[in-house]
């Protein structure tokens, strides 16, 4: 995916840097409407970028209490942070270019045939320099806005560079063993082509000018805006590098056999006593064809002996009889010689095992991922051993608990600040009712839909390319993540659709044909216009049970 980008970033850029060679010449209307072609085409890249950033993100983030991501995800929230208030503020400029009192670029038309006005940005009109020069320069002195601009530029390559470097230095002094090899020269050579500066600058003719005014002063405006737009891309290419980076790092990491770690397989949650321990002690990859060349385990700082463990299919395999109830801890090690220096290297074992003389607790699982999400009917399974399933009543202050014929269905308390469910059950044992412990759940909003639109039996999904005439029919519909296991339905009920550079428009109902603006922005815009759908409004609907506020992600659709 990034090398794509990359190689579409080039030719995009190099087009770019043809038309404003162009602009020293007589430049015609056609010229200028093909720039503003051109910087829509670019920020359509820049999403493609922040998709593959989000994912990335996300990855990180998820495995942020993994020693190996900790410190990158820890410093990643500062690039981000950074990365954004660049953009923003880029992006804020652009916005004041546009749709500023005293420009004139945002044109209305009326549509013949129709009771309908559409606007759109006019960039044929945006020949002229005075805006952007106003914005920069009191006369031929960079004002505050300029100042405010160069500073902006500096600080994010040199900022970037920092965390990159605290992220190599606090990895390289943190207490872990096996430490991930960062290399982040590449990502700094990138910084430093893309984010270059001088004082001052030689132009064609020989001569000295500042930087600010080189780039920018008695340029046409639609010409500094695809710049700032570049600069943006740059933002977002940077960006998308280093967690790519980051997560190769990790990933090469994973490769060594130093990153082995043991594992305690059982086939039950806990042992009477009496029963014989079938755990086993597998590598963290689990291979089959893993054989080790030493095992020494102890219980309770007691060693096994040959008959009380076999290796099978890469698996050290635990045959021992406990017979007193209680925790054990199963110490050791497990040896393998490196390939190449035929040196012995070890892995630790550290495990625990339980052992129980009789039940005494409930036995309650969320079927679903083990939480119960807020406003929907949670599939819970509730068993105590011994006790008969028409005696049990689970309860809970913090929701409540519906029968239905596969079990039990729990609702958390729909107040947000309450983050925790603890769950008592009664049930009847050897003829006398008695409470059990059922645990302490989490209560977490449930993750939000996947955006898209709906024609016929086809969902255009997020960055898609759709035609005018479906995305004006089409129905905004939510998709639940794939291993969100629950059974609902989501009805969009509203939503705010943005055509290109049209202003936003607000939809009552799934479907831009239920605002004739909506659909009058549509029909104007060209190949490539960047659609994007938000503030999506929607339920989840379970038989009778209706929770009126389920998230649907924004999402945009490119048109075709």
């Amino acid at each position: 995916m990034s090398a794509k980008l990359d190689t579409r970033q080039k030719m995009i850029n190099m087009m770019y840097l043809v038309f404003i060679a162009m602009l020293a010449l007589q430049i015609d209307k056609e010229v200028l409407a093909t720039i503003g072609i051109l910087d829509n085409d670019l920020e359509s890249s820049i999403v493609e970028l922040e998709n593959s950033s989000k994912s990335s993100y996300s990855q990180i983030n998820s495995n942020k209490e993994s020693l190996d991501y900790k410190i990158a995800a820890n410093n990643l929230v500062k690039i981000q942070k950074l990365s954004n208030d660049y953009y923003n503020f880029l992006q804020a400029i652009k916005d004041s270019l546009i749709n500023g009192d005293e420009n004139k670029y945002i044109k209305e038309v009326n549509v013949k045939g129709e009771d309908t006005v559409i606007s759109f940005v006019d960039y044929q009109k945006m020949d002229k320099s005075q805006t952007l020069d106003d914005y920069f320069f009191d006369r031929d002195l960079i004002n505050e806005n300029g100042q405010l601009f160069i500073s902006n530029y500096k600080n994010y390559s040199s900022t970037f560079n920092n965390i990159l470097d605290s992220i190599t230095f606090l990895e390289n002094s943190s207490e872990k063993e096996n430490k991930i090899l960062f290399n982040f020269e590449s990502v700094k050579k990138d910084l430093k082509n893309r984010f270059k500066y001088q004082d001052f600058v030689i132009n064609s003719q020989g001569i000295k000018q500042p930087y600010l005014e080189y780039n920018f002063k008695g340029f046409p405006v639609i010409a500094s805006i695809a710049k700032f737009t570049k600069i943006q891309s740059d933002i977002r290419y940077i960006e998308n590098k280093v967690l790519n980076e980051i997560l190769q790092a990790i990933k090469d990491k994973g490769i060594s056999l130093d990153t082995f770690q043991t594992l305690l397989e059982t086939t039950k949650s806990v042992y009477y006593t009496g029963d014989v321990i079938d755990a086993a002690i597998v590598m963290g990859k689990k291979d089959e064809g893993y054989t080790p060349d030493e095992v020494k385990l102890f219980i309770n700082g007691i060693p096994l002996s040959n008959d009380e463990f076999f290796i099978e299919s890469g698996k050290v395999i635990l045959k021992k009889r406990l017979t007193i109830p209680g925790n054990y801890k199963l110490t050791g090690t497990i040896s393998k010689k490196d390939v190449n220096t035929q040196e012995l290297k070890s892995i630790p074992v550290d495990q625990k095992i339980l052992v129980i003389s009789e039940p005494n607790s409930a036995v309650v699982s969320a079927e679903n991922m083990k939480v119960f999400y807020r406003g929907l009917r949670n599939p819970t399974s509730i068993s105590i051993p011994g006790v008969a399933a028409n005696s049990i009543k689970p309860f809970s202050s913090n929701g409540k608990f519906l029968k239905v014929k596969e079990g039990w269905s729990a609702i958390p308390s729909t107040n947000s600040k309450i983050t925790t469910m603890k769950i008592s059950v009664i049930g009847e044992l050897n003829g006398i009712e008695r409470k059990f412990d059922g645990g302490e759940f989490r209560i977490l909003e449930p993750p939000p839909a996947e955006g898209s639109i709906k024609v016929n039996e086809r969902f255009y999904k997020p960055t898609e390319n759709i035609s005018k005439r479906h995305l004006s029919n089409g129905m905004i519909t939510g998709n639940k993540p794939v291993d969100f296991l629950y059974n609902f339905t989501i009805n969009v009920t509203s939503f705010d659709i943005k055509v290109g550079n049209s202003p936003s428009k607000k939809v009552i109902g799934n479907s831009p044909r239920f605002n004739k603006q909506a659909e009058a922005d549509i029909k104007t815009q060209g190949k490539g216009t960047v659609i994007r759908i938000s503030n999506i409004k929607a339920n989840a609907k379970d038989g009778d049970f209706i929770n009126p506020n389920y998230l649907v992600k924004n999402f945009i659709l490119i048109l075709e």
